[in-house]
């Protein structure tokens, strides 16, 4: 006999019938409430407040949409002196070609 088949021979069926289950004592309407409504409600509110705490106390100086932007222009994955550091390369003219990388469509 292999030892599969034996394990399959030897085993029982579970026997956790409901009937020898300990009994359960009932649940009160507060302790219903209280898991099911209350508990969620207050983790709703908590999330709620905390998630716009920072619109609440925002000052009347923030961007409001619609109006003009008035601070420093920003570039997001650009060179990291920002626009001064691009002013101080060197330009490529069309005869030269650049020493490293570039999109030109010359093989």
């Amino acid at each position: 006999m292999t030892p599969a088949a034996a394990l399959v021979a030897l085993a029982a069926p579970a026997s956790a019938a409901p009937s020898q289950w300990d009994p359960v004592e009932p649940v009160s309407a507060l302790d219903f409430l209280l898991v099911l409504v209350i508990i969620p409600g207050a983790l709703f509110l908590v999330i709620f407040l905390l998630s716009y705490l920072g619109g609440m106390m925002r000052s009347e100086s923030s961007y409001q949409p619609g109006l003009a932007w008035r601070n420093e222009p920003e570039w997001f994955g650009g060179p990291r002196g920002g626009l001064d550091k691009v002013d101080e390369q060197p330009t490529v003219t069309a005869g030269d070609a650049p020493e490293r990388g570039g999109a030109s469509g010359r093989w």
